[in-house]
């Protein structure tokens, strides 16, 4: 890749996060978790666990009306909400917009900006900077944005506040690490929410069996794995319905 084309791949995801962040969160602020909430409006969001540190998850679309977003619920919370903000590139259908750029490098750009807005991140770094380490405004910043640390850290490098050759090998895990090492205070974030959730595919079920469409047992099979809470409560009805046909249980 030329560095013609890593520069206006990086400038293209650049500018779409800041159209985004406009029309959809209305202003320049830390989006955080509320990007999860975004991908709901706009896509059908399957939560799944697949115990596989290298996916993170995918965008998939049937049809110009279907379109699913699955998250793998296996990494931490900061990584998650990353993940989240990558597809979003996906389902506003910015990888359809053409032109000489490496689509993937924009996407991770843009998912970067979005969750990162450039004049928060340069104004904080201007007021953290005063008294705190490099590291230590890595994980506050981070900690704002419900970010990863690593591209927290690569954050900083892209808008020349950090020199590239700081911390240029640490892998997430060493973030953590350090964390610990610096005795700061733990983050929810560096855990993983492991859910298993279609809300979809659980809405279509209840109007179908609202509907005579199907039947409890065969709603409860349905929901089995993506929303187990549901599919116990429609074989609880269904052996309560049993024991009331039969008199009752016997003691």
């Amino acid at each position: 890749m030329t560095k013609n084309l890593l520069f206006t791949s990086k400038n293209v995801g650049e500018a779409f996060a800041g159209q985004a962040l406009a029309e959809h969160f209305g202003a320049e602020v830390f989006i955080g978790p509320s990007i999860e909430m975004k991908l709901q409006e706009l896509a059908s969001v399957v939560y799944h666990e697949v115990p596989d540190s290298n996916y993170y998850g995918a965008t998939i679309s049937y049809s110009s009306e279907k379109t699913y977003i699955a998250l793998n619920t296996f990494h931490p919370l900061r990584i998650r909400y990353f993940t989240a903000a990558h597809e979003l590139w996906h389902v506003l259908g910015l990888d359809k917009i053409g032109g000489n750029i490496d689509l993937e490098k924009a996407a991770e750009r843009f998912a970067a900006a979005l969750m990162m807005p450039e004049s928060l991140i340069r104004l904080l770094w201007g007021r953290l900077s005063k008294n705190s380490s490099v590291e230590q405004i890595v994980f506050m910043l981070a900690d704002m944005a419900s970010t990863p640390y690593r591209a927290t850290a690569k954050r900083l490098i892209e808008l020349n506040l950090l020199r590239p050759s700081k911390h240029p090998d640490l892998v997430e895990e060493d973030w953590t690490a350090l964390r610990k090492k610096l005795n700061l205070p733990p983050s929810p974030l560096d855990m993983p929410l492991s859910i298993v959730q279609f809300n979809r595919y659980e809405q279509n079920i209840e109007r179908a069996l609202e509907s005579g469409l199907t039947d409890r047992l065969s709603a409860a099979s349905k929901l089995t794995n993506f929303s187990p809470e549901k599919a116990a409560e429609y074989q609880s009805h269904i052996v309560q319905g049993i024991q009331n046909e039969s008199g009752g249980t016997e003691e």
